[in-house]
Parts: structure tokens; C-alpha cells; sequence
């Protein structure tokens, strides 16, 4: 199976690509396990990934799948494009 994995600001500083293919063996993997792949490959984006939890991970790094945000547990397939974000924080209380 192959992904590809994008790398938005600033997680593509630390991978120094945009985006890249991954190839993983078999028809499915999750998010929690494409993560793992990435950090062993680029161990610097290690400081942002926290799999523990689903609230302990959007703490640092949202991830989406085609353009949706995505659970540790989501399914990745064969072409799937999955996006490093980083979460967004702040507005008002009114």
C-alpha cells in the first residue's frame, strides 16, 4: 500500500520535505501506526506525536485523512493522503 503523507508548517521544517510516499505492507494501517512510521523516520516530529490518547494527541498534531480529521484509530488505504496540522487554538468567549 502507498500514502502519502503531507507535511504543513511546522512539521515540514523538522522532515525538510513538503510530502512524501510512504509504502506500508498490507491493505490497511491506522493513523496511530502511520504516525509511529513517521516518527521513526523523521524522530525530530517525535516532540509532537503523544499516541497515548486521542485528547493527548490534538493536544500537539491534528491529523487528517483526505481532508478530514482523522482519529488514532481511522483506517489508512492504499492512496490515501494524510496531512500533519497543527491544532487550532484560541477565539473569544462571548
Amino acid at each position: 500500500m502507498r500514502i502519502t503523507v503531507i507535511y504543513t508548517l511546522p512539521f515540514r521544517e523538522y522532515a525538510g520535505v513538503k510530502e512524501e510516499a510512504y509504502e506500508i505492507g498490507g491493505d490497511s494501517s491506522t493513523v496511530k501506526e502511520v504516525l509511529n512510521l513517521i516518527v521513526r523516520k523523521h524522530s525530530s516530529i517525535g516532540k509532537f506525536v503523544d499516541v497515548s490518547s486521542e485528547e493527548a494527541q490534538r493536544r500537539q498534531l491534528v491529523v487528517a485523512v483526505n481532508s478530514r480529521l482523522a482519529k488514532l484509530s481511522d483506517s489508512i488505504h492504499d492512496g490515501d493522503r494524510l496531512s500533519l496540522l497543527l491544532p487550532v487554538i484560541g477565539g473569544s468567549e462571548q
